[in-house]
């Protein structure tokens, strides 16, 4: 039986972060122009499989389209954090104030039921009164004037800012730098420099791929904000640091009519490339460059007093935990002790903590596997060092209090915590069982030899097969790979679906559509926010396969979304929706070889 041993701080933390789920329904907070279309969003967070979805009926709206559905994944401190998103595109049909009802979930044979909403819809005389009041400058942003200073307005209505929540902290404290540009001009901008930041370790958070943007009003002007990078620092030592400027090139383009036009910014890195041209003779290009200012971080040490003789530099909030896989070994058996640092702080300087092995056992070098919450600041999560060892000395063994000491930013003082004591029994049994990380000193020479010897008659027996069948069967590469690799074939990868094709209810929607999901995700190595229809059907598109076949791909991912999320008919039976997948798996399957 595993052994876990705990210390009481890690039996609350784990709770703390346990994954919930989360079901929201996500409206525009502007009013909406009647006649005009806006979306509806239900995000349902934390649910692995959604078994079925029940929208509500949309009074006072008409939709023009949906449900689109779109999975994602997000790292968080308990793994991989689940997310979909159920959009509808509806029309407003009137002005008024109405309430948008929630939906219903069912996740893992629970109901659920997102928050209901309010929207204001508004007339379109009512739409242009509140542009004027709230000073939005559609016409005049593009519009330049006649003896109006092109560079003047850039600089007025284009800026770029670095923003940092501190610029005093202790060695190994996080500072969060946050890069944003604001724009209320029709803009393209190139990042020819991004900042240095010696002295530091570097944890990003959001980069220019995220597209975070959002709005803000400044003195009365309403400007889009990109977050174009966003990063926690952890100074490696006491001393003067500077964050370097962040050097942007951007080009504007201004027209000498008065048009009205919805400003854009863009955002790139080497956009500049090929020169554009102005759409027409009334519209000019300038181009600018501007730079955030540079930032000086005064980075103190952690006090000398009462500071830990082997304190490694690790400053926040932790707490330890050591455990064994398996506690019962026999002799010359690996066996793998793992500790797990959690909480909050620098981990990423965090090196393995030290271990007094008893006497008869061998350990090797650790492997670390780290968990972080790139959303929150400082950093959150878990890194887990697992240590491989074996033991040559039968009866019960003990790995004593493991130890570990960091600087408590908040009480400015050290703290000391540590493991309980690990105990394991080793049998008299002999199993060796070698380990591939290098050893202190190396388990049975001669065994290592028989091992190497073996192997190679096994590769080479290997070889001899692979030439035979190579030189005889070249017509049959793509059977010849599945059995030596062992791919499994679309029958087997669609078997839950194809035992849920005469049911009743809509679980053979849901079984496959995530089967094929999931093959492709691996396939084309699909992972957080790449989860979605439009990066797989890229991905597809890169591997070159056929148009068919990707019209196919997209026309089982919207059958399989009806059948999920609405009460409406697929326009494909079952049987021909599982033989259309069947023939996009074999597709790419001869693409992959």
């Amino acid at each position: 039986m595993k052994k876990i041993v705990v210390i009481t701080g890690i039996l609350l933390f784990p709770l703390f972060l346990k994954a919930q789920i989360a079901f929201n329904t996500v409206v525009p907070l502007r009013p909406v122009v009647a006649g005009t279309s806006f979306q509806v969003q239900y995000i349902i967070e934390g649910a692995e499989v959604v078994d079925d979805f029940k929208p509500p009926v949309f009074e006072n709206f008409r939709i023009i389209t949906g449900p689109n559905i779109y999975n994602t994944t997000s790292a968080s401190v308990t793994g991989q954090n689940r997310i979909s998103n159920i959009v509808y595109t509806l029309e407003a049909i009137k002005p008024g104030k109405f309430e948008i009802l929630g939906a219903k979930a069912t996740v893992n044979n629970r109901s659920y039921q997102s928050n209901n909403v309010f929207l204001i819809v508004i007339s379109e005389n009512e739409a242009i009164q509140i542009a004027k009041k709230e000073n939005d400058n559609s016409i005049s942003n593009y519009f330049l004037r006649p003896g109006e200073d092109p560079y003047k307005k850039i600089k007025e209505n284009l800026f770029l800012k670095v923003q940092v929540d501190k610029k005093t902290c202790y060695a190994g404290e996080s500072v969060l730098a946050t890069f944003k540009l604001y724009s209320c001009l029709e803009s393209k901008s190139d990042i020819v420099k991004n900042p240095g930041f010696y002295g530091f370790s570097v944890f990003d958070m959001i980069n220019l791929s995220d597209k975070e943007v959002f709005a803000e009003k400044i003195n009365g002007k309403l400007f889009d904000v990109h977050t174009i990078r966003k990063v926690q620092l952890f100074p490696l030592q006491a001393g003067i640091f500077t964050i370097d400027p962040m050097e942007i090139r951007n080009r504007v383009e201004f027209s000498r009519t008065a048009v009205s036009r919805k400003t854009e910014q863009e955002i790139a890195e080497g956009m500049f490339g090929n020169t554009d041209e102005p759409e027409n003779t009334s519209d000019v290009y300038y181009e600018t460059a501007i730079s955030t200012e540079p930032v000086t971080i005064n980075v103190t040490p952690t006090p000398a007093k009462n500071k830990p003789v082997d304190f490694n530099g690790a400053a926040g909030r932790f707490f330890i935990a050591a455990s064994l896989l398996k506690d019962d070994l026999a002799k010359n058996e690996e066996g793998m002790l793992e500790v797990t640092i959690s909480g909050t702080g620098n981990f990423i300087q965090l090196t393995a903590p030290s271990i007094n092995w008893p006497e008869g056992i061998d350990a090797f070098e650790p492997t670390v596997k780290d968990n972080f919450d790139k959303s929150i600041s400082p950093l959150t999560g878990t890194r887990i060092f697992r240590f491989p060892f074996v033991c040559s000395l039968r009866g019960q063994h003990s790995v004593p209090p493991i130890q570990f000491n960091y600087f408590d930013i908040d009480s400015n003082s050290y703290k000391t915590i540590s493991t309980n004591t690990v105990k394991f029994d080793v049998s008299e049994e002999q199993r060796v069982n070698p380990v591939e990380t290098k050893s202190k000193t190396s388990i049975a020479e001669a065994n290592k030899t028989s091992s190497r010897i073996a192997a190679g008659i096994v590769i080479g027996f290997v070889l001899l097969v692979l030439i035979y069948w190579f030189g005889k069967r070249k017509d049959t590469v793509s059977r010849v790979n599945d059995e030596l690799f062992e791919r499994p074939d679309a029958d087997e990868i669609l078997q839950p679906a194809t035992e849920l094709i005469e049911t009743v209810d809509n679980q053979f929607y849901s079984s496959l559509y995530h089967s094929i999901w999931k093959y492709l995700a691996e396939n084309f190595k699909l992972e957080g926010s790449e989860m979605n229809r439009n990066k797989l059907i890229y991905a597809v598109e890169q591997k070159g396969l056929s148009k068919e076949i990707i019209d196919k791909l997209e026309m089982i991912l919207s059958e399989c979304e009806t059948g999920q999320f609405t009460n409406a008919s697929p326009l494909q039976d079952r049987n021909s929706l599982l033989q259309s997948a069947k023939e996009v798996i074999n597709a790419v399957e001869l693409n992959l070889l």
